[in-house]
């Protein structure tokens, strides 16, 4: 629009000045060298403005004749170019799809026509990777160092090397550099953040999470959750040793992430402890209702030791009333009423859960009942054998790992907080009794390393013994459940196998519970022997070992696979 008015401003002066020029005519005299030439004005006006399109048309071919050289180098330069630029793109689509000959043949085009091109050389690291060459992917990061346009570039590639060589000291070592040298670099902080909370350093993982805050890194809402799994771990690591130091941090977790269950449930517990009954009730019944789990139900019940069976059924009941729970509500109350031996309150309460196809926890109490209430020891043991074949029961899982307890960091991704308590997918089998992960806040606590996708870790072999003798006359039913409830050896009793990754095996952690089928979920015993006061009796925990303190520290490496942007 500017430019038309413009060109419009400009024809109009042009107009005036000719309009102007024809109302007063004249004639231009020149006298030069013996010559007297006369002209209209208007003439000589337009034989001045032609002369000076003429020099301008001579001087403009006389420019390209001189730059003509010049110009065709250009030329063949830009088609040098082009085909270089082509070169590097085909060679990363390569090596996305996985074509290393094609790789190689397109980089050492890009080496060979852009041998300063940034990109030509970290082509040919990336080519270098993907054949198995360590010491040409080194090499060339190395050179890279030197530049500092591609020093960040150079950091990452020396970081992921040494990651998948198991070198965590020159892991760390590359990932502080570049964080000296960009503090916003997110890979370089995600890697920090993995390396010291598989170390426990916790109060290190809090300054690495405030500074990535600070960097925009993480909003505000996951740096406060992170923040509260953060101190739970400091919490359940001085439980034992401060207990006055851990309430303080548990209480504090809370307050940052109501909705975590371990923070509440050692704060509850402390609390109890030290007589604060009322202040327990209130932090359990705020994560019940955000978070309902049989950890927060069993501290609640047992607050007032001493209690008697139908006390704590009551407060159960007052438990409930500030949320039902859904099925963790039915489960706990079911389970407090069967204490007090109020079995029709104990079947009322199941009895949404039981339609199509309940739980094994739910078929176990359910066993429990029909015995206890009507001595049906036929019905009992036919709920077992529907819990032998029921859906699991919730356990921790985080990256397709389980745990019998809640732990900070998962041994897979090596995220924060990754643990949630929910019921694995059927379509991933049984969870693998494997090689057990420490307690949370361990020094030593181990995070298991994994490579890109398609590198999970088998699963353990799981070490169950053959099951004893049945009594005469126990039907099939029987066999199977004494099969499964009578395996020798408690749950950790697995074989432990190393992690296959890339490079030195970097720690040790539970099978991914897709690696192994073949469990139910759940220990069942049935203890249907020769006499009438025989007992069925069903385990209510999952058959995951959970985590064994008598770990060998060896096992701690640090988790830094799989890292992405944060």
């Amino acid at each position: 629009m500017l430019r038309m008015l413009l060109r419009f401003i400009l024809l109009t002066a042009v107009a005036a000045a000719a309009t102007w020029l024809a109302y007063r005519p004249g004639n231009l005299t020149l006298e030069w060298l013996g010559r007297h030439i006369e002209l209209p004005l208007a003439l000589a006006l337009a034989g001045v403005a032609v002369g000076f399109i003429v020099i301008a048309l001579v001087w403009s071919l006389l420019r390209r004749l001189l730059h003509t050289p010049g110009a065709v180098t250009d030329y063949f330069r830009f088609r040098r170019t082009r085909r270089g630029q082509e070169a590097l793109s085909a060679g990363m689509i390569a090596i996305s799809a996985g074509d290393i000959a094609g790789a190689r043949r397109q980089a050492q085009i890009a080496a060979r026509i852009l041998p300063d091109e940034p990109l030509a050389r970290l082509l040919a690291a990336e080519t270098a990777r993907l054949e198995g060459n360590a010491r040409q992917v080194k090499a060339i990061y190395g050179d890279m160092l030197a530049h500092p346009e591609t020093e960040l570039v150079a950091l990452r590639g020396l970081f992921e090397d040494a990651r998948r060589n198991g070198d965590m000291a020159a892991a760390r070592r590359y990932a502080q550099r570049a964080l000296r040298r960009n503090a916003g670099a997110a890979w370089a902080s995600a890697a920090m953040l993995a390396i010291q909370s598989a170390e426990a350093d916790w109060p290190a993982v809090s300054a690495t999470i405030e500074a990535q805050r600070k960097a925009r890194l993480l909003d505000d809402d996951v740096a406060r959750r992170n923040r509260a799994v953060v101190l739970t771990a400091q919490a359940l690591a001085a439980e034992d040793a401060e207990p006055d130091a851990a309430v303080d941090l548990a209480t504090r977790a809370h307050k940052l992430d109501a909705a975590l269950v371990p923070a509440a449930v050692v704060a509850g517990r402390l609390n109890v402890r030290d007589g604060a009954l009322r202040r327990a009730a209130k932090i359990l019944e705020k994560t019940w209702a955000l978070s309902p789990h049989p950890d927060l139900a069993a501290v609640y019940t047992h607050a007032r030791p001493g209690d008697s069976p139908l006390d704590r059924l009551k407060r159960m009941r007052d438990l409930l009333k500030v949320a039902p729970g859904g099925e963790e509500g039915a489960v706990a109350l079911a389970g407090a009423a069967i204490d007090a031996r109020d079995w029709k309150l104990a079947r009322q309460a199941l009895s949404h859960h039981i339609a199509e196809r309940p739980r094994a926890r739910v078929c176990a109490l359910m066993a429990e009942i029909e015995e206890g209430e009507f001595g049906d020891k036929g019905r009992a043991r036919e709920w077992l054998a529907r819990a032998v074949r029921a859906p699991r029961d919730p356990l921790w899982i985080a990256d397709g790992v389980t745990s019998r307890t809640w732990l900070p960091v998962s041994p897979v991704s090596g995220a924060l907080g990754a643990f949630r308590w929910a019921a694995p997918p059927e379509a991933l089998g049984p969870p693998c009794e494997a090689d057990a992960v420490e307690a949370a806040g361990d020094d030593d606590a181990p995070l298991l390393a994994s490579d890109e996708a398609g590198s999970a870790p088998e699963a353990a072999p799981v070490a169950i013994a053959a099951p004893p003798p049945a009594a005469e006359g126990a039907n099939d039913d029987d066999d199977e459940i004494a099969a499964v409830g009578k395996a020798a050896g408690p749950a950790n009793a697995v074989e432990k196998a190393d992690l296959p990754w890339p490079g030195p095996a970097l720690g040790k952690a539970e099978a991914p519970a897709s690696q192994v089928s073949g469990q139910v979920s759940g220990q069942v015993s049935d203890e249907a022997a020769s006499t009438d006061s025989e007992a069925i009796a069903l385990s209510h925990q999952p058959d995951d070992p959970g985590p064994d303190p008598q770990t060998d520290k060896a096992r701690r490496a640090g988790w830094l696979g799989g890292l992405g942007e944060p």
